[in-house]
């Protein structure tokens, strides 16, 4: 065993409770040395000046450690992994291909924030799961292809931030990039597959190969969810056009802040939206929620409803939303009379299919009460248990099940032949 894990191991089973002594490597606790900070030497062991026995550190980091989280963990290797990023000289703008899929408000706050302007907190659970499921993906396919690139730094024309894709093969032309997923995303990727906005990220990369000289066929997004490991691919041809509209629309990005002009929110709010919610750092500010609340009024409402004209186009939406509701209700109950009595199966891009019932919560089970009480029934009273000491019995009833329909996952239906 090490030499070192032993001796703190000593260590720990001699201390008492209270704080350590902060034994010196001479043996003597620090208090015994000289000097009024106790950093001197200590005669009776011959040692020359103060020095934290290396043992009972690694005993305190090891307590220490033992009470952290596995969170705590990620978020202070995350802390002290990141770099900060040097100052950007006047006029240039942090702008790369990962901001395709940015609401630019939230860019404009990170590259241009108002005076006063501090960050909000943001949820970094989901973003360090997914950096140890990247990181571990990329190591075990590096060691399978060690033909291809992997995270290379490429650049844009009109962006100043360099760019970095996840992996390209040079034999075939094709350019990969990972993402995960948790339950909401990896639901809304199954229904409609990538968002277009992810598309454009990933033909961007594709585009800054190809202006390096490399060739490019085929882009591919691959979704992992985090939950179960599954994995699901996405494929379209490298489209040059595709790419060039998300680069204009990037540049004019950077060309608004040159301009001093002030972006538009691209999300529609922290009430409803999980990535405003969670992830977005400008949420506070970008939507008053501070004000909004002392005013008790949603944090949308504040911002966007001003004056009457503002509340009465409200209105119209919400009368408008309410209708078409209402008119897809009908119209929804209409075409499910048409399944009655179809065999559940798999037909085409949508499967019909019978979905049990959920358990309720539980609830108190009278029938089994009367029961449990006739049981000492006979017994005589001092015999009898007191009601307090009877768990009263509980039922779980289910509820009924029902038909539905549901889309092939995207993934499955973008296959040839599938």
């Amino acid at each position: 065993m090490n030499p070192l894990i032993d001796r703190a191991h000593a260590l720990a089973a001699s201390q008492g409770v209270g704080p350590s002594f902060l034994p010196c490597r001479c043996g003597a606790p620090r208090h015994v040395h000289r000097g009024r900070k106790r950093s001197g030497g200590h005669p009776p062991t011959g040692c020359a000046r103060y020095r934290r026995d290396p043992a009972d550190t690694l005993l305190e980091r090891a307590r220490d450690a033992a009470s952290h989280s596995l969170g705590d963990d990620l978020a202070t290797y995350e802390r002290t992994r990141r770099t900060r990023r040097p100052a950007k000289p006047k006029g240039h703008w942090s702008i790369g291909a990962s901001d395709a899929t940015s609401c630019r408000r939230a860019i404009g706050y990170r590259e241009n924030p108002p005076p006063g302007y501090t960050p909000a907190p943001t949820d970094r659970r989901a973003a360090t799961a997914g950096i140890l499921i990247h990181d571990s993906v990329a190591a075990r396919r590096r060691a399978l292809y060690p033909w291809r690139r992997y995270e290379q730094r490429v650049t844009l024309p009109g962006l100043d931030r360099p760019s970095r894709y996840d992996e390209y093969d040079p034999v075939t032309g094709i350019l990969y990039d990972f993402k995960t997923a948790g339950d909401w995303q990896w639901a809304r990727v199954g229904v409609n597959g990538p968002a277009e906005e992810v598309w454009d990220q990933v033909q961007l990369y594709a585009l800054a190969v190809t202006l390096a000289g490399d060739v490019v066929h085929e882009v591919r997004i691959i979704y992992f969810e985090r939950k179960s490991g599954a994995a699901e691919e996405f494929s379209r041809p490298y489209d040059e056009a595709v790419a060039r509209r998300a680069l204009a629309r990037l540049t004019a990005i950077a060309t608004a802040l040159d301009l001093g002009v002030e972006l538009p929110r691209d999300r529609s709010g922290p009430t409803n939206d999980p990535i405003c919610r969670r992830f977005c750092p400008a949420r506070i500010d970008c939507w008053s929620m501070t004000q909004a609340a002392s005013a008790g009024r949603s944090p949308e409402s504040y911002t966007l409803v001003q004056n009457r004209a503002d509340i009465e186009w409200a209105l119209a939406e919400y009368d408008r939303q309410r209708t078409a509701k209402s008119d897809a209700d009908r119209a929804q109950a209409q075409a499910k009379t048409l399944l009655d009595g179809v065999p559940y199966d798999t037909y085409g891009d949508y499967e019909w299919a019978r979905v049990g019932g959920r358990l309720k919560d539980p609830e108190p089970d009278l029938t089994a009460r009367v029961r449990q009480l006739e049981a000492f029934w006979d017994n005589p009273p001092n015999e009898r248990p007191a009601l307090a000491e009877l768990q009263y019995p509980t039922k779980q009833a289910r509820t009924g099940g029902r038909d539905e329909v549901r889309r092939v996952r995207a993934a499955r239906r973008s296959r040839p032949g599938a």
